[in-house]
């Protein structure tokens, strides 16, 4: 894994129950540490053996991360397999709103991921949902995710587990959900739509159970607009009310905040 040595200065350093958690200064130097630490566990993951399956979230809070990633590219993308984390229903992958759109421009045709080992829900798919779900399910227990790259949500969800649907006993790893309000106003926030009325209403995500699957969790979270998530993250008791309090048992899960996005835990 990456050595913190080697990247910038932190100005705090925690733990909360399993969950470590470490402070930036801006969102550059965020995206910087978390890109090396990612490619390090990537690249440690192809040394070890032949591939790394990796999910990846699709924001605006990633852009920075994902920037830094495709930059320092210690990795060999040729072994890197990519999965996502949630999809709009009803939205096509050209579509500019949606996730895999934002992955393709922001990481997979940039790092030269070869199409094959992509592996993407296909949002577009709205008359079986449930069909799509078992699908992609079977794509990923078939490539049993190493490392999630995730963000929070200002409602704290995790992917698309928004408050009301969550479930850390889920039994499936992938879902349809419908998105709750404050979910849908964060993607208006995000700039990714002009209007909430142009937010879908239902998407496909994949579940807690299929996010902590993974033996690492790699979760940035910048920005002044998720201070209260984060401080519920770290600070409200474990549950579904905020689905990101879950990462604290993770023995795996690593947080990356810059000073707005702790403004109300340090």
């Amino acid at each position: 894994m990456a050595n913190f040595a080697e990247t910038p200065s932190h100005i705090a350093e925690f733990t909360v129950d399993s969950l470590q958690v470490r402070v930036y200064p801006d969102r550059q130097a965020l995206g910087e540490v978390a890109a090396q630490f990612v490619s390090g566990v990537i690249a440690a993951r192809q040394q070890a053996a032949s591939q790394a399956h990796v999910i990846f979230a699709a924001a605006q809070s990633q852009n920075e991360f994902l920037r830094a990633l495709v930059t320092r590219r210690l990795f060999d993308p040729q072994r890197l397999v990519a999965l996502h984390m949630d999809e709009y229903m009803g939205l096509p992958a050209d579509h500019p709103s949606s996730f895999r759109n934002y992955l393709t421009h922001h990481l997979f045709r940039p790092a030269d991921i070869p199409h094959d080992h992509l592996h993407l829900i296909p949002g577009e798919s709205v008359d079986f949902p449930l069909n799509v779900c078992l699908q992609y399910e079977k794509q990923l227990r078939a490539n049993l995710p190493h490392l999630v790259c995730a963000g929070i949500g200002e409602n704290g969800h995790l992917a698309f587990n928004d408050p009301p649907v969550a479930d850390f006993l889920d039994p499936v790893w992938v879902k349809p959900v419908r998105l709750d309000a404050a979910c849908r106003a964060q993607q208006v926030h995000d700039g990714c739509f002009a209007r909430l009325e142009d937010v879908p209403t239902h998407a496909y995500t994949l579940t807690v159970p299929a996010l902590l699957a993974a033996p690492v969790v790699s979760v940035v979270v910048p920005g002044i607009r998720k201070a209260e998530a984060v401080r519920a993250a770290l600070r409200a008791p474990i549950s579904e009310a905020c689905p990101a309090t879950a990462l604290r048992r993770h023995a795996g899960a690593r947080l990356w905040l810059d000073r707005e996005s702790a403004s109300l835990v340090i």
